[in-house]
């Protein structure tokens, strides 16, 4: 049997801004959160309601993390849902 190493999670994190240090960072697991597409995909869904969010997604725990000083928690879960996905709070 060959012995491979763990593959470290895949994070993918969009630019950095302030909005990750000044505000408390908010985070939702996204089940159906599969492929570089889906990170895209919230990634534009976030930034039309926030253009200067800071998004950090992990693949392997399905985790989504964004730093947002304009967006309420519950519109950057209507703006992830709009774009096809469920959301759960993490």
């Amino acid at each position: 049997m060959l012995d491979l190493p763990t593959p470290e999670p895949l994070i993918i994190k969009s630019k950095e801004t302030p909005a990750m240090a000044e505000s408390t960072p908010l985070q939702f697991k996204v089940p159906d959160m599969d492929c570089k597409s889906c990170i895209t995909s919230i990634e534009t869904a976030v930034h039309k309601i926030d253009p200067d969010a800071h998004i950090a997604a992990d693949l392997t725990t399905k985790r989504v993390v964004i730093g947002s000083d304009t967006a309420q928690a519950h519109e950057i879960a209507a703006a992830i849902e709009q774009a096809g996905f469920d959301v759960e709070a993490a």
